[in-house]
């Protein structure tokens, strides 16, 4: 059984890291009940954070300062820059077909983009190339290619252990994704593994490959070396999983990390070695019984992040 919550024994516990924590601060907090759920740091340093409890992405200032920077009628599940503006996943989970909009962080004006077809649960959203998004499907266990000029949608790999977990519908299977040069990692929730694709010369994937087990991953970020950070959600940590495969926790309850969501790295100057994560406060399963207010959480990681 999982350490955390109750999990169906057919399915692998996730396993935790020894916790050696590093500098943090808390930079902006929201309502006890609150869930934020992604994050994208913005051109002048800023971050956009989706609270999918309130269909809004909020603007948070390295000071802390928060204003609305989007409002929607659905739930906003993923963020992801590309060139000038922001996209954002919008739509009810397994109700309708997600929605990708496009929002310019200037003016706060959004407007939806385009269909993402075939996705009924877009989950991580992360930069594939200058013109497409690669979205993790959290139910069909698909990664697909959203490509923002001719607005059209492709599969770029499926896999049944990208599907949800047989037992367990609330934890998602595709969840985060990134690219790191000719790797795209993706984290399957509900499986407790972290699996990867090579990106090949004609921009097709290889065969999935197992990269880690006994690790339930909801998003993550890499660093210019090949570290992933790893935010474990109902885990309540932000863990560094090194190439080799070593993992520890840089951050977890008493750091502010209960329901640790999603992360990324500041963009300019010393805030590229600063990582920033959203929590939920622990939602799903909260610390002690006791569930605190969602936070935004800097960790100082001693390494620069890699580019988006």
């Amino acid at each position: 059984m999982d350490a955390i919550l109750s999990l169906p024994p057919t399915l692998p516990p996730h396993h935790a890291a020894q916790l050696h924590p590093v500098p943090h601060r808390i930079v902006a907090e929201w309502p006890t009940g609150t869930f934020l759920e992604n994050i994208a740091v913005l051109d002048d340093g800023a971050i956009a954070v989706s609270i999918l409890s309130d269909a809004r992405i909020d603007r948070v200032t390295l000071a802390g300062e928060r204003s609305t920077l989007g409002q929607f009628a659905a739930p906003v599940t993923g963020l992801a820059v590309l060139g000038k503006h922001l996209y954002a996943a919008v739509g009810e989970p397994g109700k309708e077909t997600a929605v990708l909009w496009r929002v310019d962080p200037q003016t706060c004006q959004a407007e939806p983009w385009m269909p993402l077809d075939g996705v009924a649960f877009a989950n991580g959203v992360t930069p594939f190339d200058a013109t497409r998004l690669l979205v993790a499907e959290s139910w069909a266990g698909q990664l697909v290619l959203a490509d923002i000029t001719r607005k059209s949608t492709s599969v770029w790999i499926a896999d049944e252990r990208l599907t949800r977990a047989p037992g367990i519908d609330f934890l998602p299977g595709a969840n985060g994704v990134k690219r790191f040069g000719e790797r795209v990692m993706v984290s399957s929730t509900g499986r407790a593994m972290l699996l990867e694709a090579r990106v090949a010369p004609d921009r097709s994937a290889s065969d999935l490959k197992v990269v880690s087990e006994h690790l339930r991953v909801d998003d993550f970020a890499f660093d210019a070396r090949g570290n992933a950070y790893l935010c474990t959600h109902i885990g309540h940590s932000l863990d560094r999983l090194m190439p080799g495969g070593e993992r520890v926790a840089l951050g977890g309850i008493p750091q502010g990390l209960a329901g640790s969501t999603a992360c990324a790295f500041g963009r300019h100057g010393v805030e590229r070695s600063a990582l920033y994560i959203t929590t939920t406060g622990g939602i799903v399963t909260p610390p002690a019984g006791v569930l605190q207010a969602a936070k935004l959480v800097r960790l100082d990681v001693g390494e620069a992040g890699y580019p988006l």
